[in-house]
């Protein structure tokens, strides 16, 4: 059977075949002109930090002794003896948050020569004096006389650094908040909201440092207080975090 088209068969079927297009196009239509004015959030990273100094009140001694020999169990042997030594006479005078006493490091390795070839055994060990008691810890470095002071610390005590981080903490918060602020404004965009934040608290500073010569009189008969002078330590809260501009 053939199928005769009337002019008016083709126009009906024209139109039929139209009008999906013309609903899409009007779809379409309303809804670009809103996204187009859609607003777009946009992330923003920043950080903000408040500090104060604080007297430093934790005093730590570091003292050490070296020994050489050909076996390794023979310098093991006389470290041991040394430590046992000063802790006798360290540790009935360690009071909680006074004075501190514990071991540090302590390591045996090979010793070498010139030629490159191993000739023996070195040795070294270290007892750590800490604490707020300034006056008895440096009197105390003072009555070893097999150990060397390598070193003196200054730094806050935990209770002062917490308090110092509390004082601090709002400060940063504000100096934050303000910061976000203003590069809100800045930026053109009317509010924001924090997406994210982390903060953290740091401590920097330095006490006085033991010359060679105080050093020196470790090796005199008589014991001698170990010199030494608290500095200020420079405490940080620090806030970092994101927000999203509206």
């Amino acid at each position: 059977m053939k199928l005769i088209q009337t002019p008016s068969m083709a126009w009906a079927l024209m139109t039929a075949l139209a009008l999906p297009v013309a609903s899409v196009q009007a779809q379409n239509a309303a809804i670009s002109p809103h996204a187009a004015h859609a607003p777009l959030n946009q992330v923003l990273h920043l950080s903000a930090s408040a500090q104060t100094e604080v007297a430093q009140d934790w005093l730590v001694i570091t003292l050490s002794v070296q020994k050489e020999g050909l076996q390794a169990p023979a310098v093991q042997k006389q470290l041991n003896a040394i430590l046992s030594s000063a802790l006798a006479v360290a540790t009935p005078m360690a009071k909680p948050g006074a004075l501190e006493v514990k071991t540090g490091e302590m390591n045996v390795s090979p010793r070498y020569g010139r030629d490159g070839k191993m000739n023996g055994w070195v040795g070294s060990a270290q007892l750590v004096l800490q604490g707020r008691d300034v006056e008895q810890i440096t009197t105390l470095a003072g009555r070893m006389p097999d150990l060397t002071v390598s070193q003196i610390d200054w730094r806050l005590s935990p209770e002062q650094k917490t308090a110092a981080e509390s004082r601090i903490q709002a400060e940063a918060v504000a100096n934050f908040q303000s910061k976000a602020q203003s590069l809100t404004k800045q930026f053109g965009f009317a509010a924001y909201t924090i997406k994210e934040v982390r903060v953290s608290a740091q401590e920097a500073g330095e006490g006085q440092v033991m010359p060679r010569m105080a050093m020196a009189q470790m090796d005199a008969p008589s014991p001698m207080p170990v010199p030494a002078v608290a500095g200020k330590s420079r405490v940080v809260v620090n806030i970092s975090g994101s927000i999203v501009l509206r």
